[in-house]
């Protein structure tokens, strides 16, 4: 099997390396193309004029490497930090909700304009947050970057002030984040049922029972917003993968 594998940042998961092949046997004889594009969103794909060009990249990448499986890693920017900063920085009144459905509708209509031809399409969930269990360090780490564009201007010291108030006043919990990292995942699990695509995400895997949060074994230390790069943390993204992959062929 071959896989073409395009999403943000957090598809650098699935980089194979001798150590992932060792203790994974079933990996033996499988091809992978992993395209890491950072800040990638589902909202911008398929935008032809978007700054990172990705939705015409995908086509070109898929025409290059002539997959079986066309694997799409998208949506933690949007949901995680794109839902924010529309809410914190644009000051939009509309709910989460009605967000993570626009996300959504915006990344199936690039996915149905996909001419596939041989290839299978799965689309991986998102993993749950893990700026959680230190509700400074999360505003902290949202504040820079929903303000990264801002220059130094005395106006934009202003308005970072007020994003940054208005975080601490009604950024929400650690758990309605996760609640809504898995609403998101359902809505895009229904859609792939309709459509025939596949689906899955890790998340049973990085959930601590006790809390219904992510474990904190998969909480990096570091100010990151990243599940921990372990080789425990690929090996679950590659039996998950090759689990959907093995039902569709």
């Amino acid at each position: 099997m071959k896989f073409l594998i395009v999403g943000d940042s957090h598809t650098q998961y699935f980089g194979l390396t001798n150590q992932v092949r060792a203790f994974m046997p079933t990996l033996r004889g499988i091809k992978s193309t992993a395209k890491v594009v950072s800040a990638s969103t589902v909202s911008g794909v398929g935008k032809l004029d978007s700054t990172l060009a990705l939705g015409e990249n995908i086509k070109l990448w898929k025409e290059q490497e002539n997959p079986d499986f066309l694997v799409l890693n998208l949506g933690q920017v949007d949901v995680e930090l794109g839902l924010p900063f529309r809410q914190f920085v644009q000051g939009s009144s509309e709910t989460p909700e009605y967000w993570l459905d626009y996300f959504v509708e915006k990344y199936f209509e690039y996915l149905v304009s996909l001419e596939l031809n041989d290839a299978k399409l799965i689309v991986k969930g998102i993993n749950l947050p893990v700026l959680c269990y230190d509700w400074k360090k999360a505003i902290k780490y949202i504040s820079r970057i929903v303000t990264d564009r801002f220059s130094d201007s005395t106006e934009d010291a202003k308005r970072k002030d007020a994003v940054v108030a208005a975080l601490n006043e009604n950024y929400m919990s650690d758990i309605l984040r996760t609640d809504l990292a898995r609403s998101f995942n359902l809505k895009l699990k229904k859609k792939c049922d309709e459509l025939g695509f596949g689906y899955f995400d890790i998340n049973e895997q990085l959930t601590d029972s006790s809390s219904e949060m992510i474990h904190p074994r998969f909480i990096p230390s570091k100010f990151d917003h990243h599940v921990t790069d372990s080789l425990e943390v690929r090996l679950v993204h590659w039996k998950a993968l090759l689990g959907v992959a093995r039902n569709m062929n």
